[in-house]
């Protein structure tokens, strides 16, 4: 039984909106090379409500001044206290390159969002088929942490392409899922052996 004075002060804050907020780092987390998770905290305790699959765009304060990139979100709004983004480093980015060297905890943001139409939100169904490639996994990864937490006997077919076995990002994580999920059935398709 759920004790519902646990989460009366959800009554009490506002949820996130669409208009500019300010995030603060909370966590830094390798994925896999050249990947990492950034997860933020809303720093006016207000609590996220978004569909799974939605972006945010940031604000990022380079040298050469505020650059505005977009990334999905790949954490669950059925845990509504932080977000993540998960970013893949591309050579020539001044953005990705920026939250590399500079996203660390207690460093703070500009966030517009969320938005975005690519959610199972907007196509309920009872089967879904999930195919990703990199660093497309984040949305696909938003959809099924939230069904691991909302509705875990959903049948999900999982198709993850990396080159390597070790750029498969959020390998771990989704080899759990498929252990506990009894729905999920999981296929990762590498284009090239492992250098190590």
């Amino acid at each position: 039984m759920t004790d519902l004075g646990l989460y009366r002060h959800l009554d009490e804050m506002a949820p996130w909106n669409d208009r500019l907020q300010v995030l603060e780092v909370i966590g830094v987390s390798d994925e896999a090379p050249d990947v990492k998770t950034f997860t933020f905290r809303s720093d006016n305790q207000t609590w996220f409500r978004y569909r799974p699959g939605q972006f945010v765009t940031l604000e990022l304060p380079t040298t050469e001044g505020p650059l505005m990139r977009t990334y999905t979100l790949s954490s669950s709004p059925s845990r509504p206290f932080s977000i993540a983004v998960t970013v893949k480093a591309q050579a020539g980015s001044l953005g990705t390159r920026w939250m590399f060297d500079n996203l660390k905890p207690g460093v703070h943001v500009k966030a517009y969002g969320p938005t975005g139409d690519f959610s199972l939100h907007s196509h309920p169904a009872a089967k879904y088929l999930f195919i990703s490639a990199g660093s497309g996994v984040t949305p696909m990864m938003s959809m099924l942490r939230w069904l691991n937490d909302c509705a875990p006997w959903t049948d999900v077919g999982f198709v993850n392409c990396a080159r390597k076995p070790e750029e498969i990002i959020f390998r771990k994580e989704l080899e759990l899922l498929g252990s506990r999920m009894p729905g999920l059935t999981l296929g990762f398709m590498i284009e090239e052996r492992s250098s190590r």
